[in-house]
């Protein structure tokens, strides 16, 4: 077939940088970055962070061509602020976003383990209970639960 290895769409070839900086002559405060083998998911990120910073005055992407696996970023900013200060910063506050997402999801992974934990070991105790005339007796499953649960 004609189309390129599948590999070709995650693997920068060597010699090519990942990200290029190209000023725009026309226009000042303006620039281009062409980020390899990227797509709409990383190109669409970052527009709307760039969006978000009040001295970038244009932020947009495109993709060439879809068989070109890199986007080009075009920022124009405000005499304030350059287009790679802009770009920079974006980048910055999306490492700390993911960063903060990454770490309030592992707390209520934990938070939703420990509470099915304790349900599980309140399940166990309600049907592992033998049940006698004179008293009930825990397996060995439940002796095992309940001590882990103490250790918490």
């Amino acid at each position: 077939m004609n189309a390129p290895d599948r590999y070709e769409r995650f693997v920068v070839p060597e010699g090519t940088k990942k990200v290029a900086y190209e000023r725009d002559t026309k226009i000042v405060n303006a620039a281009s970055f062409t980020i390899e083998r990227e797509d709409h998911t990383i190109g669409n990120i970052l527009r709307m962070q760039l969006h978000r910073d009040p001295n970038v005055l244009f932020a947009g992407y495109k993709l060439p061509h879809p068989l070109q696996y890199k986007i080009i970023i075009r920022i124009h900013t405000a005499s304030q602020s350059s287009p790679t200060q802009a770009y920079a910063q974006a980048i910055d506050d999306l490492d700390r976003e993911l960063d903060h997402l990454k770490k309030s999801f592992e707390e209520e992974k934990i938070s939703t383990d420990n509470q099915s934990l304790v349900l599980a070991a309140q399940e166990i105790k309600n049907k592992t209970f033998l049940r006698s005339s004179k008293k009930a007796v825990p397996n060995e499953a439940t002796t095992f639960v309940l001590f882990f649960k103490e250790d918490f």
